[in-house]
């Protein structure tokens, strides 16, 4: 089922969750035991994040190699275990990052065989601050040409099969940053953005990051004025150790509100670091759906744990 359509469908707020795909040479049990710690309370659908692969060169009997190796599992695969198994929908990200126009339309023709419709479609980030972001030869520079070519297929469009008639009909979601994206001038720059998205045909909307209630209803009020229709869906990712903070502040550019930071880092207890966090996280949650969101995305990034503290009390009470 589309993602709009499960929105459509739900009566009282709902949740997501993203999880990110294990490496490679490790178990996919700590997947599948995140998941299962979230179930009983009904995720809406999953998001697998993506990891762009790595291009080396090596010589084998005296002949140089171009290896193409990816230190995590691949997004489609895990996506359809997890649908599989657990009876949930499951959105990839798919990014403009590492592929070309061909390569894409590959990746869309397995989601079709695997009865995978719902993609989140992202730029990606280019290699390191200090340079532009640079697509590969035949790929996409940004996220509304990739959007583009998705729904494109819609009207059975494609690149490289032109002989395949049957029109390929996918749900897909934009990112949305309600502080801006740390490349954009201003706000208003990176809204005007995130409309070519919603123009191009995105559906819908899951937020970065954030942790301002008022920074975050400011952004959404300025995207209605802009046209921007479509349902956004706030992030969320509890915060729960400094080490966190410092993560989120340096390397997603993500502002941290100076109390809540400060009452993190100001105590020694882990236990008290996690109860602060996971105290906010809730009172946050609940003045987003007080404010209108129609669910929360929530970023699990490892076992599970903070998110379900976070969701057992929040949701718990939607359902009264």
């Amino acid at each position: 089922m589309k993602i709009t359509d499960l929105i459509k469908q739900q009566k009282t707020p709902f949740f997501s969750i993203e999880i990110t795909p294990p490496v490679k040479t490790k178990s996919i049990q700590p997947i599948f035991a995140t998941i299962e710690r979230l179930l009983p309370y009904n995720p809406a659908f999953i998001n697998v994040t993506y990891h762009p692969q790595k291009i080396s060169k090596t010589k084998i009997d005296n002949t140089d190699y171009e290896v193409i190796s990816q230190k995590h599992a691949n997004q489609i695969g895990l996506c359809a275990a997890i649908k599989y198994k657990y009876d949930v929908e499951v959105v990839p990200h798919f990014v403009c990052a590492g592929f070309n126009k061909i390569q894409v339309e590959d990746a869309l023709f397995d989601l079709m065989f695997l009865g995978i419709e719902n993609i989140l479609a992202l730029r990606g980030d280019a290699k390191s601050e200090n340079e532009a972001f640079q697509p590969v030869d035949g790929g996409y520079r940004y996220a509304n040409e990739l959007i583009s070519q998705i729904k494109a297929m819609k009207k059975s469009r494609f690149i490289s099969h032109n002989e395949h008639n049957e029109p390929l009909d996918f749900c897909v979601g934009a990112a949305g940053y309600p502080e801006k994206h740390y490349e954009a001038k201003t706000i208003y720059d990176d809204i005007a953005n995130l409309k070519r998205k919603i123009d191009c045909g995105a559906d819908y909307i899951i937020t970065q990051i954030c942790y301002d209630i008022d920074k975050f209803t400011d952004w959404i009020n300025h995207c209605r004025h802009s046209g921007i229709h479509v349902p956004i869906i706030p992030g969320i990712k509890p915060l729960t150790s400094d080490k966190q903070i410092d993560t989120l502040k340096e390397i997603f550019h993500v502002n941290i509100p100076e109390d809540i930071e400060s009452k993190i880092k100001s105590t020694k207890s882990k236990e008290e670091k996690w109860n602060i966090g996971i105290q906010h996280s809730i009172e946050l949650s609940k003045k987003l759906l007080n404010a209108g969101a129609a669910g929360i995305h929530y970023f699990t990034m490892g076992s599970g744990k903070d998110a379900e503290d976070v969701i057992k009390e929040v949701y718990k009470k939607t359902e009264e």
